[in-house]
């Protein structure tokens, strides 16, 4: 059995991408199409579903009970209603690193649910993020909302290494993960340089959004200095959702 994400005890926990808090927020008795891609053959498949359970084995009974549900606990009276609502609210500091700590752990489980090579974080900055919930240097996350239609229920996540385009000294990796459920969409990028060396002397890059995002998406990790006013003026829709989730998969800069 493989090793938890999170520590070195089994991972025989199934860790739900979709949380039954949540899902237990839609209305009963509804029909959901679901489309999965199948890693194993690199194709998609869509299927009728009367429930929704995403799961990634990737984690340990103690951490999914532990310290996993307590940001559980503590994120949903945050975002309970701003999932279903365009009511104007204020999220402070403290509740905007409680989301960046759920993006991250998100993060990390999309990272693990397919693994076939080394994990893009190292062992110590997981161990570290169970222990006191440290997110890594290295680590952006965004919030934005989706457009909502009346009567309709929907979400996703994805996951994709990006890449450089720079030679290997200067080249950098990165892996991004986008999350959605109703209105919240939540998005997590980890960048570290590709040699070793290079990133034991120099910080990991961070990149600010394309001025086009900011009236649709919030940076809010690394903190912001002061409260954030939700929701933003334009919203997600179908169209721009998805080149907001593929963003960042190829990202081209200039060293002087």
């Amino acid at each position: 059995m493989k090793k938890c994400a999170f520590c070195m005890c089994p991972a025989d926990s199934p860790e739900h991408v979709f949380s039954d808090w949540m899902l237990s927020l839609l209305p009963p008795n509804e029909r959901y199409i679901c489309n999965e891609r199948i890693v194993s053959r690199d194709e998609y498949i869509r299927y009728p579903r009367k429930k929704i359970r995403i799961i990634a084995k990737v984690v340990c009974t103690p951490c999914n009970n532990g310290w996993m549900s307590a940001i559980e606990s503590r994120l949903k009276p945050i975002l309970k209603d701003a999932f279903f609502d365009e009511v104007q609210r204020t999220f402070i500091p403290a509740q905007l690193g409680t989301i960046a700590a759920f993006a991250f752990k998100t993060l990390v489980v999309a990272n693990h649910k397919d693994l076939s090579a080394l994990p893009f974080f190292t062992a110590a900055e997981r161990f570290r993020f169970r222990r006191d919930l440290h997110i890594p240097d290295g680590v952006q996350v965004w919030m934005a909302t989706r457009q909502a239609i009346a009567g309709k229920y929907y979400g996703f996540w994805k996951s994709v290494h990006g890449k450089s385009d720079k030679h290997f000294t200067y080249g950098f990796a990165n892996y991004i993960c986008t999350w959605n459920f109703q209105n919240i969409v939540l998005q997590a990028m980890a960048t570290k340089w590709q040699d070793k060396r290079r990133r034991n002397t120099t910080p990991p890059m961070s990149f600010p959004q394309n001025e086009h995002w900011e009236k649709a998406s919030v940076a809010i990790w690394p903190l912001p200095p002061d409260d954030i006013q939700w929701p933003p003026s334009f919203c997600l829709g179908d169209r721009n959702l998805v080149e907001y989730r593929d963003r960042w998969d190829q990202i081209k800069v200039q060293f002087s």
